[in-house]
């Protein structure tokens, strides 16, 4: 269990009705049977969703890559610690992932000038960046306007966009960090992310 130590970053996912809810955490305390978080300050409106014996999905991002754990609730947030508990052998390591991301392609918009739009089509989704293929010039750093288009009924994702980095071999690869996102699009691309996730395994 060397992977997993005091300071780090951790979120726990749950549903609530049609959506996916992550909180984010900071490991306080490692025992053999249990973590102890630090919950956020807002915990308390999801307070039915972390009471004993509720199951929760954990992921703990470490610099070898993001672990995977289902597990359930030890102790309440209202008791003296929040635990959850740890089963060494119920941990899956996926290498190189620190942040939840998939891999698909979805029609993405990208707003160049008021009448301009360049059509195209993502590679990578996460909860924090975007990675998509665009043969027209970008300029690292450049904000844009854009919309996310989820297949079926998952609906549109209208967001802003920072280019970050431009791939050095495959110069019509980008990656770009989402500057402005609504939190009902943001749980939209979450709940959407774990439905896929959970289709292709």
């Amino acid at each position: 269990m060397d992977l997993i130590k005091s300071g780090q970053r951790a979120s726990i996912f749950f549903q609530k009705e049609e959506n996916i809810v992550e909180i984010s955490c900071i490991i306080d305390k490692i025992y053999d049977d249990r973590i102890v978080l630090e919950l956020p300050q807002y915990f308390m409106r999801y307070i039915e969703f972390l009471n004993v014996g509720k199951r929760l999905t954990v992921k703990i991002f470490s610099k070898l890559g993001t672990i995977d754990f289902n597990t359930i609730v030890i102790s309440s947030p209202l008791e003296d610690e929040f635990s959850i508990e740890l089963d060494p052998n119920a941990l899956k390591l996926t290498p190189n992932s620190e942040i939840p991301s998939i891999d698909a392609i979805e029609k993405f918009n990208i707003y160049i000038y008021e009448h301009e739009v360049l059509n195209e089509r993502t590679f990578q989704i996460s909860t924090s960046y975007i990675k998509f293929y665009c043969d027209n010039l970008l300029e690292v750093g450049s904000l844009y306007k854009c919309e996310l288009i989820l297949p079926e009924d998952y609906g549109k994702i209208e967001l802003e966009i920072i280019i970050s980095e431009i791939d050095p071999v495959y110069d019509n690869e980008y990656t770009a960090k989402y500057s402005r996102m609504t939190e009902e699009d943001r749980q939209n691309l979450l709940y959407y992310m774990y439905v896929y996730s959970n289709n292709i395994d």
